[in-house]
């Protein structure tokens, strides 16, 4: 009796705090606690939206299993929750993912920040080449996105401690084709603001080969569009296709790929940013000075933009930059050196006075679709994606499968604030295999999975970068010849002739210098690896336990050269070639028992090694020349998941302890990260109509980094020295992170609000309209969406130098559909509201305005 006035206690305190949150249906009845046995409460609600997590899947650790019941972190997203929430990037995804919040990365949006720190790309399990800056992933194209936090399962290889995101293409349908055996798909077009035009094509066909069944499955889509922010105007094609095919009844091949061709230019969206900027647009106006010369009447050369000498070290390129400063501790600047001080330490800035004044200074307001933006910026990436699986099932139930991976991408992008890159076919494959077998008795059951991999990349990097200037660009007034960087190309020197001045030091005798790459790394990676994952269930006790083993072998050689002809690498303790090999252990274990009402608390510990690695995922040599290539993290994580109301509720909430070391941003300083926060997720049927998606977040990310390469707030410099911001802008002021906080310092990382909320709800109605849904079909739905994302307030960057304040952005959806046609609104923005997000490279300097209000309209016909 005792225990069933207990189980009354605790139903209702649950059914009070469910219907609280809007969650129970008009017709649902609170039972009587009057009786002794309580009655099976049943809920009735269809999942239209796929948001209930019931299926099993095998792609978050590679073992079937349920995420309710899996002891980490997962969240999936669906098409059906792609399209009825009016996702377009996958910084949409954050709506949907506690503990993700997606800085912008210069405006591309090709990965996710998850707990803090950027996020895997993964293809249907396989990590591909990494993409914080290439190109925006189309997540149209996926038919399911599942986001992993945490270190990913040992049959994935090394992983970063944030996350992953796994992208499960529109092509995995092949199976289903070939399991209908009719012919289906859809056609449709998208049309909105600023002229969007997106069309695309889902086909799935049913193949017969030896007598055996097969299914094909294609999905391609175009877009060629403008957008809200002035001359952005991006392209995408893609096109996925795959063939499943049984070649026995216990053998099945599953053959695709995915090729995609993007132009979405870097958008670091407005520099001069001053406290005065975000609270009200008041813009700082004016023009820097006049540096062309008229060799090349539209953009700076190198000898312009900098001063090349012998005198200057190789490591800055063999030049004095004509648009920065650079600045030590005072203790370490000489006689020429400019004093100035900032937070507190007193600074020497190396080559002279770090004063870069503005003409014609003014004040403007700055509409948010204005930019920093060129008509000459570029970044044109063409990526093929290809696998090959076999799949064999024993007759004890066992499975055996081997899996083939191929990653390429060719990507080159020009941003005339000093940033050239080019990729020229990057390239991997990987090859994995791996045995599935059960065990059971008659108190205990374990799925096991053991196996092997090998990784082979070819990756090539080259970088511009040491005359990156944001501020001293006037974005109301446009670019001008005085501001515009001119692109790196491959042979900066070729007519150029070298002699030696009276004091034999080296110059230039005749010719035009051209921009070099400061950075040209070649690399290769060889990661062998053995893995074993087991799912070890004791009555109500489960126990999950991975480990795994790899080896490295790598080289890498950084080739580039400076504007005088000198290898980069020339300065370093172990120039040329460098070899290195390493192994490393990592392991997880997770305990989560399973109570009767449906709760299911769990602990996780993970031990995991990444390999340090460039913005392409390459090998960096001064880290091989070091043995420092691989770098340790670890993650606590505890939590409760909840699957109540006859399966129509979904619930969990974790806290996470993680750290990690890393290299960061494009000079490779060593950072220590740590990150610690709660993390809540609900998903709700309520009732055939109604359905709620709801997350919430609370995170605190510390990172240490004495010799991050940090470019500092011009207007808080100038005003810590008694200065006008106007005085400055017409450079940057830069220098390791050290020299302005001291050493050791631990700091809150900037642009990663502390709390985020997020709550969405769809409801569904019968609507038949006669000219689409004549008699007797009567198959009419209409949907309507409507949901928000709140962010806390949060300093843009390690400093507190700008707040950029809370915000709170709606989006709203309208979808009908009978069985051919589909029709849906889209407003994203509903309210347009005006916030800002911060930068993942030079927070301090540059912020990105939030898009105004947008719609677009879709149209599907399906056959």
């Amino acid at each position: 009796m005792h225990q069933i006035l207990a189980n009354k206690k605790r139903h209702r305190r649950l059914c009070t705090w469910v219907a609280a949150l809007g969650l129970l249906p008009t017709h649902y009845a609170l039972p009587s606690y009057g009786q002794e046995v309580i009655e099976e409460v049943l809920v009735t609600g269809q999942d239209y939206l796929s948001l209930l997590p019931k299926q099993k899947s095998s792609s978050a650790f590679g073992l079937d299993k349920i995420i309710t019941q899996t002891p980490r972190s997962v969240t999936e997203v669906s098409s059906d929750l792609i399209e009825k929430f009016a996702l377009r990037s996958v910084d949409d995804l954050v709506r949907l993912t506690p503990g993700a919040f997606t800085s912008s990365f210069v405006g591309i949006k090709g990965a996710m920040d998850i707990r803090g720190e950027p996020a895997d790309n993964y293809y249907r399990g396989f990590r591909r080449i990494a993409n914080p800056g290439a190109f925006n992933t189309n997540i149209r194209g996926a038919e399911k996105i599942e986001i992993m936090r945490g270190p990913a399962s040992p049959l994935y290889g090394n992983s970063s401690i944030g996350g992953q995101m796994n992208y499960i293409p529109k092509t995995v349908k092949s199976t289903a084709a070939k399991q209908d055996g009719v012919v289906s798909g859809d056609i449709g077009f998208t049309v909105g603001s600023y002229k969007q035009r997106i069309a695309a094509l889902n086909l799935s066909l049913p193949l017969t080969l030896n007598n055996q069944d097969g299914g094909m499955h294609v999905f391609a889509e175009i877009e060629d569009s403008q957008s809200y922010y002035d001359v952005y105007e991006p392209s995408n094609e893609l096109l996925q296709i795959a063939f499943n095919i049984d070649t026995s009844n216990r053998t099945t091949i599953e053959l695709g790929g995915q090729y995609q061709y993007s132009d979405s230019i870097q958008v670091p969206g407005w520099n001069r940013v001053t406290q005065a900027l975000i609270d009200d647009g008041t813009y700082i106006t004016g023009a820097p000075q006049e540096r062309n010369t008229g060799e090349d009447p539209s953009q700076l050369l190198p000898q312009e933009s900098g001063f090349i000498t012998s005198a200057a070290p190789v490591s800055i390129n063999n030049a004095f930059s004509n648009v920065g400063r650079f600045c030590v501790p005072a203790e370490r600047g000489g006689d020429f050196d400019a004093a100035a001080t900032y937070n507190g330490k007193e600074l020497a800035c190396l080559g002279g006075s770090y004063l870069y004044p503005l003409s014609n200074v003014g004040t403007t307001y700055l509409e948010h679709s204005t930019t920093f933006i060129d008509d000459n910026d570029f970044a044109d990436t063409t990526a093929i994606t290809a696998y090959l699986d076999i799949s064999h099932t024993f007759a004890n139930n066992a499975s055996w499968k081997t899996a083939l991976f191929y990653d390429a991408m060719n990507h080159k992008k020009y941003q005339s604030w000093g940033f050239t890159a080019h990729y020229p076919n990057a390239q991997l494959w990987e090859l994995r295999t791996r045995y599935n077998f059960e065990l059971n008795t008659q108190h205990l059951s374990a799925k096991t999975l053991v196996g092997a991999n090998y990784r082979h990349e070819d990756l090539t990097l080259k970088h511009a970068f040491l005359d990156e200037t944001f501020d001293f660009r006037d974005i109301s007034q446009g670019p001008t010849p005085n501001d515009r960087i001119a692109p790196a190309i491959d042979n900066p020197l070729a007519n150029v002739h070298f002699g030696t001045d009276a004091n034999g030091n080296t110059v230039i005798a005749e010719g035009t210098v051209y921009r070099n790459y400061n950075v040209h790394e070649v690399s290769q990676n060889k990661n062998a690896g053995l893995f074993a994952l087991s799912d070890i269930s004791l009555k109500r006790f489960n126990l999950l336990l991975g480990a795994r083993y790899d080896q490295f072998q790598l080289q890498a050689e950084d080739i580039a050269t400076t504007l005088l002809g000198n290898r980069f690498d020339s300065s370093h303790s172990a120039p040329g070639q460098q070899r290195a090999r390493d192994n490393a252990f990592s392991y997880n274990g997770s305990l989560s028992y399973q109570f009767t009402s449906g709760f299911i608390p769990y602990i996780t510990y993970a031990k995991s090694h990444a390999m340090t690695a460039n913005q392409l995922g390459g090998a960096i040599p001064k880290t091989l020349a070091s043995k420092a290539f691989l770098q340790d993290s670890s993650l606590f994580e505890a939590g409760i998941k909840y699957d109540g109301f006859d399966g129509r509720l979904y619930a969990a909430l974790n806290y996470y302890n993680q750290d990690k070391s890393e290299q960061a941003g494009q000079t490779q300083a060593l950072t220590e990260v740590f990150g610690q926060g709660y993390e809540l997720e609900l998903r709700a049927v309520a009732s055939d109509a109604l359905s709620i998606v709801a997350t919430a977040t609370h995170s605190e990310t510390y990172e240490k980094g004495d010799k991050i390469f940090t470019v500092i707030n011009a207007a808080d410099f100038a005003r810590q020295n008694g200065l006008a911001a106007s005085d400055i802008y017409g450079g940057r002021i830069a220098g390791e992170r050290a020299t302005f906080v001291g050493e050791g310092a631990k700091l809150e990382r900037g642009g990663l609000p502390n709390n985020i909320l997020s709550v969405f709800g769809t409801y569904q109605a019968p609507l038949n309209l006669p000219f689409l849904t004549p008699a007797p079909n009567n198959t009419g739905k209409l949907t309507t969406s409507l949901g928000f994302t709140w962010a806390d307030k949060t300093a843009s960057d390690v400093f507190g130098s700008v707040i950029l304040p809370s915000y709170t952005a709606w989006t709203a959806s309208l979808r009908y559909e009978t069985q051919r046609v589909t029709t849906l609104l889209q407003i994203n923005n509903l309210t347009n509201e005006k916030y800002y997000t911060s930068a993942d490279l030079f927070d301090s300097v540059v912020v990105k305005p939030s898009e105004g209000r947008t719609l677009s309209c879709s149209f599907s016909y399906a056959f």
